[in-house]
Protein backbone atom coordinates (compact mmCIF):
# COMPACT_ATOMS: atom_id res chain seq x y z
CA UNK A 1 0.00 0.00 0.00
CA UNK A 2 0.93 3.41 -0.83
CA UNK A 3 0.59 6.77 0.45
CA UNK A 4 -2.30 8.59 -1.39
CA UNK A 5 -4.09 11.81 -1.08
CA UNK A 6 -7.10 10.70 1.34
CA UNK A 7 -10.34 10.26 -1.70
CA UNK A 8 -12.90 12.87 -0.48
CA UNK A 9 -16.20 11.99 0.88
CA UNK A 10 -19.82 12.22 -1.22
CA UNK A 11 -20.55 15.93 -1.90
CA UNK A 12 -24.60 14.75 -2.25
CA UNK A 13 -26.74 12.21 -0.19
CA UNK A 14 -26.50 8.81 -1.64
CA UNK A 15 -29.32 7.57 -3.33
CA UNK A 16 -31.63 5.72 -2.18
CA UNK A 17 -31.52 3.34 -5.33
CA UNK A 18 -28.15 2.62 -3.63
CA UNK A 19 -29.58 1.14 -0.69
CA UNK A 20 -32.15 -1.29 -1.99
CA UNK A 21 -28.94 -2.68 -4.01
CA UNK A 22 -27.27 -2.98 -0.91
CA UNK A 23 -29.74 -5.06 0.78
CA UNK A 24 -30.13 -6.91 -1.99
CA UNK A 25 -26.51 -7.97 -2.71
CA UNK A 26 -26.42 -8.40 0.77
CA UNK A 27 -28.98 -11.05 0.96
CA UNK A 28 -27.78 -12.75 -2.11
CA UNK A 29 -24.16 -12.96 -0.11
CA UNK A 30 -25.82 -14.10 2.97
CA UNK A 31 -27.61 -16.86 0.61
CA UNK A 32 -24.49 -17.95 -1.13
CA UNK A 33 -23.07 -18.66 2.71
CA UNK A 34 -21.77 -15.32 3.42
CA UNK A 35 -22.69 -12.69 6.14
CA UNK A 36 -25.39 -9.74 4.68
CA UNK A 37 -22.40 -6.65 5.33
CA UNK A 38 -20.17 -8.35 2.92
CA UNK A 39 -22.22 -7.79 0.27
CA UNK A 40 -23.43 -4.34 1.85
CA UNK A 41 -19.80 -3.15 2.14
CA UNK A 42 -18.86 -4.94 -1.22
CA UNK A 43 -21.79 -2.64 -3.25
CA UNK A 44 -20.19 0.69 -1.60
CA UNK A 45 -17.03 -0.35 -2.86
CA UNK A 46 -17.62 -1.73 -5.99
CA UNK A 47 -19.77 0.99 -7.06
CA UNK A 48 -17.77 3.92 -5.80
CA UNK A 49 -15.18 5.68 -8.03
CA UNK A 50 -13.29 6.03 -5.43
CA UNK A 51 -11.34 3.83 -2.87
CA UNK A 52 -13.47 4.12 0.92
CA UNK A 53 -11.94 3.80 4.39
CA UNK A 54 -13.56 2.34 7.16
CA UNK A 55 -14.89 5.85 8.68
CA UNK A 56 -17.00 6.11 5.56
CA UNK A 57 -18.57 2.67 5.28
CA UNK A 58 -19.25 2.42 9.11
CA UNK A 59 -21.11 6.22 8.51
CA UNK A 60 -22.95 4.71 4.95
CA UNK A 61 -23.84 1.37 6.63
CA UNK A 62 -23.93 2.60 10.22
CA UNK A 63 -22.33 -0.26 11.55
CA UNK A 64 -19.82 -0.90 14.46
CA UNK A 65 -15.92 -0.65 14.12
CA UNK A 66 -15.90 -3.67 15.30
CA UNK A 67 -18.37 -5.47 12.72
CA UNK A 68 -16.38 -3.32 9.84
CA UNK A 69 -12.99 -4.69 11.06
CA UNK A 70 -14.19 -8.54 10.67
CA UNK A 71 -16.24 -7.86 7.58
CA UNK A 72 -13.14 -6.46 5.76
CA UNK A 73 -10.59 -8.61 7.67
CA UNK A 74 -12.53 -11.61 5.89
CA UNK A 75 -13.17 -9.49 2.60
CA UNK A 76 -9.96 -9.41 2.24
CA UNK A 77 -8.64 -12.90 2.85
CA UNK A 78 -11.36 -14.02 0.23
CA UNK A 79 -9.22 -11.60 -2.21
CA UNK A 80 -13.06 -9.49 -2.56
CA UNK A 81 -11.60 -6.21 -1.26
CA UNK A 82 -8.27 -4.59 -1.86
CA UNK A 83 -5.88 -2.55 0.30
CA UNK A 84 -5.58 0.58 -2.03
CA UNK A 85 -3.66 3.35 -0.04
CA UNK A 86 -3.41 4.57 3.16
CA UNK A 87 -4.63 8.30 4.10
CA UNK A 88 -2.76 10.65 5.40
CA UNK A 89 -4.01 10.05 8.82
CA UNK A 90 -3.05 6.37 8.87
CA UNK A 91 -6.53 5.28 7.43
CA UNK A 92 -6.47 2.32 5.49
CA UNK A 93 -8.56 2.86 2.07
CA UNK A 94 -10.16 -0.09 0.49
CA UNK A 95 -11.76 -0.33 -2.91
CA UNK A 96 -13.43 -3.71 -4.78
CA UNK A 97 -11.30 -6.46 -6.66
CA UNK A 98 -12.39 -5.02 -10.01
CA UNK A 99 -11.89 -8.74 -11.75
CA UNK A 100 -15.16 -10.60 -10.36
CA UNK A 101 -14.28 -13.33 -12.59
CA UNK A 102 -11.04 -13.84 -10.04
CA UNK A 103 -12.71 -13.26 -7.21
CA UNK A 104 -15.68 -15.80 -7.94
CA UNK A 105 -12.97 -18.63 -8.57
CA UNK A 106 -10.72 -18.27 -5.51
CA UNK A 107 -14.16 -18.42 -3.63
CA UNK A 108 -14.73 -21.58 -5.48
CA UNK A 109 -11.31 -22.60 -5.44
CA UNK A 110 -10.73 -21.90 -1.32
CA UNK A 111 -14.20 -22.67 0.19
CA UNK A 112 -16.53 -24.51 -2.27
CA UNK A 113 -13.71 -27.43 -3.31
CA UNK A 114 -13.06 -27.78 0.14
CA UNK A 115 -16.57 -28.42 0.90
CA UNK A 116 -17.32 -30.83 -1.87
CA UNK A 117 -13.83 -32.68 -0.54
CA UNK A 118 -15.37 -33.28 2.67
CA UNK A 119 -18.50 -34.18 1.67
CA UNK A 120 -17.00 -36.72 -0.53
CA UNK A 121 -15.18 -38.25 2.58
CA UNK A 122 -17.61 -38.05 4.74
CA UNK A 123 -20.42 -39.82 2.21
CA UNK A 124 -17.32 -42.77 1.70
CA UNK A 125 -17.38 -43.26 5.14
CA UNK A 126 -21.20 -44.11 5.81
CA UNK A 127 -20.79 -46.13 2.49
CA UNK A 128 -17.56 -48.07 3.93
CA UNK A 129 -20.25 -49.16 6.98
CA UNK A 130 -20.40 -52.67 7.83
CA UNK A 131 -23.46 -54.13 6.30
CA UNK A 132 -24.57 -54.53 10.11
CA UNK A 133 -23.89 -50.98 11.00
CA UNK A 134 -25.82 -50.10 8.08
CA UNK A 135 -28.73 -52.72 8.41
CA UNK A 136 -29.05 -51.81 12.00
CA UNK A 137 -29.45 -47.23 10.65
CA UNK A 138 -31.53 -48.75 7.87
CA UNK A 139 -29.37 -46.82 5.99
CA UNK A 140 -29.71 -47.63 1.78
CA UNK A 141 -26.34 -48.80 -0.21
CA UNK A 142 -28.28 -47.28 -3.18
CA UNK A 143 -29.11 -43.87 -1.90
CA UNK A 144 -25.48 -43.40 -0.75
CA UNK A 145 -24.15 -44.12 -3.52
CA UNK A 146 -26.37 -41.72 -5.56
CA UNK A 147 -25.20 -39.24 -2.77
CA UNK A 148 -21.68 -40.42 -3.78
CA UNK A 149 -22.34 -39.99 -7.43
CA UNK A 150 -24.01 -36.24 -7.06
CA UNK A 151 -20.60 -35.31 -5.38
CA UNK A 152 -18.97 -36.45 -7.54
CA UNK A 153 -20.07 -35.00 -10.47
CA UNK A 154 -20.54 -31.77 -8.60
CA UNK A 155 -16.69 -31.50 -8.28
CA UNK A 156 -16.20 -32.60 -11.69
CA UNK A 157 -18.02 -29.49 -12.63
CA UNK A 158 -15.86 -27.53 -10.42
CA UNK A 159 -13.19 -28.69 -11.35
CA UNK A 160 -13.89 -27.86 -15.50
CA UNK A 161 -15.04 -24.53 -14.56
CA UNK A 162 -11.92 -23.82 -12.81
CA UNK A 163 -9.47 -25.42 -15.50
CA UNK A 164 -11.55 -23.27 -17.95
CA UNK A 165 -10.74 -20.28 -15.70
CA UNK A 166 -6.83 -21.18 -15.75
CA UNK A 167 -6.73 -22.11 -19.60
CA UNK A 168 -6.20 -19.67 -21.91
CA UNK A 169 -6.89 -22.25 -24.96
CA UNK A 170 -10.46 -23.01 -26.07
CA UNK A 171 -10.76 -26.34 -25.28
CA UNK A 172 -13.55 -28.43 -24.32
CA UNK A 173 -12.39 -29.26 -21.23
CA UNK A 174 -15.86 -30.97 -20.23
CA UNK A 175 -16.10 -33.32 -22.97
CA UNK A 176 -12.07 -34.40 -22.08
CA UNK A 177 -12.91 -35.14 -19.11
CA UNK A 178 -16.84 -36.92 -19.19
CA UNK A 179 -15.35 -39.00 -21.92
CA UNK A 180 -12.36 -40.42 -19.21
CA UNK A 181 -14.87 -40.46 -16.32
CA UNK A 182 -17.57 -42.74 -18.78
Amino acid sequence: MSKKKSSQKPSAPLPADLFKLEALVGDFMEYWGFKKIHGRIWVHLYTSTVPLDTIELMSRLGVSKGLMSLALRDLLEYQVVINDHVGKHGSVYYRANPDLRAVITHVLRSREQKMLSDAHKAATAVKNLSSQKKDKSQLSDEKIQNVINLISSSQLILQVFLAQEESSENVDLFSHLLAQSG
